[in-house]
């Protein structure tokens, strides 16, 4: 297994060659991914065959390794397990995504070479939840100010022209 994946590659190409990567993908080069992550070091193991299906140009594998997220109640740490199977479908126009078999995701693709890391940060971006939160209370909230029941207050309606009545009786003007 080789510890450094290319940064560029030709999936068609790649397809048609029946080309199997292996390796290890450092996931200080997932920028998008270490916005969430309390903890760059480490990566993630990525096993991709490609090969056609048909005419189809696929890539099947997984992705797994082990990630630490920011919880997002305590903004701690979360560790978490990544186990990402990929299922890909290339296809260059919808109607082509629209005749994939059933379990392939779509990915548009064209004549220029796609990013590695980029694809392998997607599919675990999608994989992961929302918001990531510990599945024990990490926070104890207890409110500052308790709210007491409303009070109902009695109020008597007030007539808007009371004050011209005033003046009338006055006779100020």
């Amino acid at each position: 297994m080789s510890d450094q994946l290319p940064e560029l590659i030709d999936p068609v190409v790649f397809a048609e060659r029946q080309s199997h990567l292996q390796g290890h993908l450092s996931l200080q080069r997932l920028e998008r991914l270490a916005d969430i992550l309390f903890d760059k070091d480490g990566g993630l193991k990525v096993d991709l065959q490609f090969y056609k299906e048909g005419k189809v140009p696929v890539i099947v594998g997984l992705i797994e390794g082990h990630i630490t997220l920011i919880c997002q109640s305590c903004l701690g740490a979360l560790a978490w397990t990544v186990d990402k199977p990929v299922k890909i479908g290339m296809v260059q126009t919808i109607e082509q995504a629209d005749r994939l078999v059933d379990g392939f995701e779509p990915l548009m693709v064209s004549d220029q070479k796609l990013s590695l890391p980029g694809l392998v940060e997607d599919e675990v971006l999608i994989s992961l939840p929302d918001f990531p939160r510990h599945e024990h209370k990490c926070l104890q909230y207890e409110p500052a100010l308790k709210i007491a029941e409303p009070k109902t207050i009695k109020q008597e309606s007030d007539n808007p022209f009371s004050v011209l009545a005033t003046l009338k009786n006055t006779g100020d003007q």
